[in-house]
């Protein structure tokens, strides 16, 4: 089965520390956000992948052109002008062809009901089923609306501030067909200067198409601070750990990377995750943090509820 995978933006919500480092491609226990997903979809049966690439997209290209290559096909598309997220799954039309497909955005964690949730969707007889929940992490409005009516979808609105609804799309999408490339044609520039996936749902409602909606428990917005230090608490409570002898102050579940140097009377813990090539001071306290790779924390620092990359720094 095929899946297009959307890591062509700039992850603004991010920003600076994306500047240099595609959104996707950020590690949490040692595997790019974008990894965990590959690996979901496996599991759920999709074995064909198309990844649209823009932004930082020799990472993406570098570290995932022989991954698995036994076991998936993946085909890498580039979006060359940023201008949406519909663009974007437009440039995956050659790769579709006229076969059912799944789009993911590739900031998005389910941490439970996935695989149970795309069984029913593969097998769903409506044109288009999207993934909705009204629980998710994020800091403020920008995840799509979705309206909904005896669980079918009757419109639809991208990153909206004032939410008709208590449901959230989780950026998943599954598509019987290719027809919702001839709608991404005719659409117009949204308000904010793109061409959105979820415009395009609307056209298909339009035109009687019936979008059916499945609700999970909750997901995780990876693309905003909040949602960041929430993807890497889900992940490591999936017992990732890692223990170090002058680390008996420590409080699991936490992860080390590669070639780190570690101080003395590290206080690190719940919820930590380290890069490679992190150096780290005497009489330190990290918790709820992701620190990346390269990078140095002074002693006498106390990093809380913060992505740590190089000299940047985002924090709750």
């Amino acid at each position: 089965m095929k899946a297009i995978l959307l890591a062509a933006g700039l992850g603004n919500r991010l920003l600076p520390i994306t500047e240099s480092i595609s959104k996707p491609m950020i590690k949490i226990a040692g595997k790019p956000i974008l990894e965990y997903i590959l690996d979901d979809l496996i599991t759920a049966g999709f074995d064909d992948f198309c990844i649209v690439i823009g932004h930082q997209a020799k990472q993406i290209k570098e570290y995932f052109q022989s991954w698995k290559e036994n076991l998936v096909n993946i085909t890498f598309v580039t979006q060359e002008n940023l201008i949406g997220t519909a663009n974007a799954m437009y440039c995956a039309k050659d790769f579709v062809k006229n076969e059912n497909f799944l789009v993911y955005l590739s900031d998005t964690l389910i941490p439970s009901d996935l695989q149970n949730i795309l069984s029913k969707i593969i097998n769903d007889t409506s044109d288009i089923s999207l993934i909705s929940s009204n629980v998710y992490s994020n800091a403020s409005n920008s995840v799509g609306n979705v309206v909904t009516k005896d669980n079918l979808v009757i419109s639809l609105s991208e990153k909206s501030n004032d939410p008709s609804s208590n449901l959230a799309w989780a950026g998943l999408a599954f598509f019987k067909n290719n027809f919702i490339f001839k709608i991404i044609e005719s659409l117009n520039v949204s308000h904010r200067g793109e061409y959105d996936i979820t415009d395009a749902m609307n056209f298909a409602i339009d035109q009687n198409k019936q979008i059916k909606n499945y609700t999970c428990k909750e997901f995780i917005d990876c693309g905003t601070t909040r949602g960041l230090i929430e993807g890497l608490k889900y992940i490591l409570s999936k017992n990732f750990q890692s223990y170090e002898k002058n680390l008996s102050l420590s409080q699991n579940p936490f992860y080390i990377g590669r070639n780190c140097v570690i101080g003395e009377n590290l206080k690190i813990g719940p919820n930590v995750s380290l890069g490679d090539n992190v150096y780290i001071g005497n009489d330190v306290v990290i918790k709820n943090s992701l620190i990346m790779d390269d990078t140095t924390i002074e002693s006498n620092s106390c990093i809380t509820n913060s992505i740590v990359s190089g000299k940047n720094i985002l924090s709750l």
